[in-house]
């Protein structure tokens, strides 16, 4: 196709191959565009082409031609073929980061490999990921599964919590719907079992790592850019100890607007969930607005989110408030960006079926991050990237819901007025180097450091006594727990009032390398070597190494990817996660002298991807799992509130031995004209290999491990047609052995139940199987007027409210919210 410019200059004239269609382009260069401009710089050009196509699209000024002008007059081109005649005569090519993210960076193959066929390819495996690489490098070359969910991806389906994200598409990670009456989040399994009532991933934010990721769950999809996972140990030779199951970077936009001038989007919607526990349905609604301004190279952005949940539990109810902004400056050979984020949360009632009892005290929490990064790219050799933040929280009233089993048994009544609190400051330092060391071959070399300081402050019931065990906590009038109702009467927490102070003290070095020949081949080795003080008396030295290697083959439109990689993970005992739950309170002691947790492993996959339409990805992983730390019940003879003797519970933490978690995980999808499909699949086998020798607990070798579902499924599907957009999903997890929680509340209500039955072995009569849950929502948006439209929702639409995770635990029935969006 030629295409002609207003100009009689010769050089206004583009030439357009035929065989630039948007089938060969992978989205979003795939859009067609229609591009009128005269006389323009290389730069101009770009960032009006960024405006028409509403791309974010990132690039260095520094590296386009200086000199060049262009004139373009083109009807209906792909973006992908614009770009190209742009960048003709320098290195940089389009690299998808998203479904409308757009890097022009350095062509990362060598030279014995054209520059074209970098971004001509039809799958995403070109895509650049933040979080599975140093610096920002295309996923061809990964050796392990590395998952990339689009914030616009979250705004169609509705997101708003980060586990609703990770459901949505990335396979082997399952969380527990969160109740009202708690502010944390709880994951199920994670390629299975990494801990006990605290598995979580490693979390950042715009790569600054959060000090406690069990409090990162409120999401703005307006604000998000894209959510990216690791999944497994493998990213902890990158991002050091607590990677044990795997990492999650959440990237806010730094893109601009079409004209650079202010850009407001806004939304409102409100309606009612159901409930089976309250005498009327409550009222729930949710508010944001998300403003930008600027450029792709320079430009600002602000978001404000607020939501409430009535009680749908009697005294249950939940405000929520997140903000955040952020900025980023383009200049020469180096890009600045800055973020900050504060999330408020209070929470109130027990998270467990009510037997006439009023509700708990409030829970409160705080979170926020500051930060910011600075790449640089003093050559085309070299590329230098700083990360510095601080991130923190503030806790009052912590839900005891993390903990497992009968130690559960009415927590609130001790937490309620427990505080805690931490601040983390990193800072995290890469140097990456390529060398074209052959032709065809190419050479990548990373050096990095990184040194973090966290202190951390409990007060109350958390700063309780640190002896190897710790007296249950019991409900008095107006309290919860499993049923509702109070352990043993007369017994009190013994926690002091006075405050405890830690401080810990993480530092990192890093080397990596990765070898890819002809663009197919590539072999990746790199090891950690992580230092940890203040979680033990003594610092703790650990190296976690990480091997890899992957063979990609082109076959006209159809991609092929094989890959395998081996990786280490380490968790000390003693970790914000697990001292700032009730599980860790009165245990300071004992937790510094337990084993710390370890996860080794191997993945194998195969990536298939057709014609930039239809990919699938399969992935068989085994790990073993070592050390996790159990809270375990045992009966002790202790002074009762009238000075006499009694026997009482109270729990200690102690190493289970070893776990085995293997399993399957299946990730397809397709686009079909303008209907859009996704699917995944895992199954997992989560068991105890060895028990360690003391162990006093009630796994025994061959048991299952408690709450991990053997089957988790989701299926996702959105269909655009004029002014209508349909959205629904549906997730299910199946088969999972946990406890019977309203046995035990019964029991322990009636006074029929003496502490030695519930001690170590015997809670196994407790145990129970769990068929299933499934947790379907959907979605309409119709276009009213320009962006301008109406939109329904609907979540939890089988009404589910309890047994999942355990039949003592109450969640939102369903819920019908309407609302509108607009954008001006």
């Amino acid at each position: 196709m030629r295409v002609r410019a207003g100009h009689a200059d010769p050089s206004c004239t583009v030439r357009v191959a035929a065989a630039d269609r948007a089938a060969l382009w992978a989205p979003p260069l795939d859009r067609l565009v229609s591009l009128r401009v005269s006389d323009l710089t290389v730069r101009e050009a770009v960032d009006r082409l960024a405006g028409v196509a509403r791309l974010d699209l990132s690039y260095s000024a520094d590296l386009l031609p200086p000199e060049r002008r262009v004139c373009l007059a083109l009807e209906r081109v792909p973006v992908g073929a614009v770009l190209d005649h742009l960048l003709e005569g320098s290195a940089l090519s389009p690299i998808v980061l998203g479904s409308a993210q757009v890097v022009l960076a350095p062509s990362r193959v060598s030279t014995g490999v054209p520059v074209a066929t970098v971004s001509r390819r039809t799958s995403l495996l070109d895509r650049v990921v933040v979080t599975g690489s140093p610096d920002g490098a295309a996923q061809r070359g990964s050796p392990f599964a590395l998952d990339v969910v689009d914030g616009a991806q979250l705004a169609e389906h509705g997101v708003s919590t980060l586990g609703e994200a990770l459901e949505l598409s990335v396979p082997g990670v399952w969380s527990w719907t969160t109740p009202a009456g708690s502010v944390t989040a709880r994951y199920g399994s994670i390629r299975g079992a990494s801990s006990f009532g605290v598995s979580a991933p490693k979390v950042y934010l715009d790569g600054i790592e959060v000090a406690n990721p069990l409090l990162v769950t409120q999401l703005d999809p307006a604000r998000v850019a894209r959510v990216e996972v690791i999944r497994g140990p493998q990213g902890a030779a990158l991002y050091g100890a607590d990677a044990i199951s795997g990492v999650v970077n959440i990237l806010t936009r730094h893109d601009g607007t079409p004209d650079g001038q202010r850009e407001v989007q806004v939304q409102a919607a409100a309606g009612v969930t159901s409930t089976a526990f309250a005498a009327r349905d409550p009222f729930v609604q949710e508010h944001s607005l998300s403003l930008r301004r600027g450029s792709a190279a320079r430009n600002v952005g602000l978001g404000v989110n607020v939501s409430t949940v009535g009680a749908y539990v009697p005294g249950a109810a939940e405000r929520r408030l997140l903000l955040d902004a952020d900025g980023r400056f383009s200049r020469q050979r180096a890009i600045y960006t800055g973020f900050s984020r504060l999330a408020l949360q209070r929470a109130n009632a027990a998270s467990s079926i009510p037997l006439a009892v009023d509700s708990v005290g409030g829970q409160e929490m705080a979170q926020y991050t500051v930060g910011g990064s600075i790449a640089m790219m003093p050559s085309m050799q070299w590329t230098h990237t700083i990360i510095a933040g601080v991130d923190g929280y503030r806790l009052r009233g912590l839900s005891p819901y993390s903990l497992v089993g009968p130690q559960q048994l009415s927590a609130a009544a001790a937490v309620g007025s427990s505080e805690g609190a931490a601040d983390r400051a990193s800072v995290r330092v890469r140097t990456v180097g390529r060398f074209d060391v052959a032709p065809g071959a190419l050479l990548t070399l990373t050096l990095g450091a990184e040194q973090a300081f966290t202190h951390e402050v409990t007060r109350g019931a958390m700063a309780g006594a640190v002896g190897a065990a710790a007296p249950l906590p019991v409900l008095g009038p107006g309290s919860g727990g499993p049923g509702g109702a109070s352990a043993f009467a007369g017994l009190r927490a013994t926690a002091a009032s006075g405050a405890s102070q830690t401080t810990y003290d993480n530092a990192g070095l890093l080397t990596q390398v990765q070898f890819a020949w002809q663009d197919r081949w590539f072999a990746s080795a790199g090891v950690r070597g992580e230092r940890i003080q203040g979680a033990t008396p003594n610092a703790q030295h650990m190296a976690l190494p990480m091997l890899g290697a992957a063979y990609v083959r082109d076959v006209g439109n159809t991609v092929v990817k094989v890959r395998s990689a081996f990786g280490t993970g380490i968790r000390p005992a003693r970790t914000l996660l697990r001292s700032s739950s009730w599980m860790g309170q009165g245990q300071g002691i004992l937790l510094s002298a337990l084993d710390p947790e370890q996860q080794s492993g191997t993945e194998l996959g195969v990536d298939l991807m057709l014609g930039g339409r239809v990919a699938v990805h399969v992935t068989r992983f085994d790990q073993r799992a070592t050390g996790l730390i159990q809270p375990v019940s045992r009966v002790v003879t202790a002074v009762n509130s009238a000075g006499r003797l009694a026997r009482t519970m109270a729990f200690t933490l102690q190493n289970v031995g070893a776990i085995s978690n293997r399993g399957w995980e299946v990730e397809a999808t397709a686009r079909v004209r303008t209907l859009s499909l996704a699917a995944t699949m895992t199954q997992v086998d989560s068991r105890v290999t060895r028990l360690a020798l003391g162990y006093r607990g009630d796994l025994r070798t061959g048991d299952r491990m408690l709450d991990v579902p053997a089957h988790t499924v989701s299926v996702s599907a959105v269909w655009t047609h004029g002014r209508w957009m349909l959205t629904s999903t549906a997730v299910h997890a199946a088969d999972w052995i946990g406890y019977d929680r309203t046995a035990v509340g019964a029991l322990l209500a009636a006074g029929e139940q003496s502490p030695r039955g519930l001690e170590g072995n015997n809670l196994r009569q407790y145990w129970m199987r769990y068929g299933g849950v499934t947790r379907w929502r959907a979605g309409m948006q119709f276009r009213l007027r320009g962006d301008l439209a109406f939109t329904a929702a609907g979540e939890n639409l089988l009404d589910v409210q309890t047994g999942a995770p355990d039949n003592a635990t109450v969640i939102a029935g369903r819920t019908l919210t309407f609302g509108v969006r607009t954008t001006f």
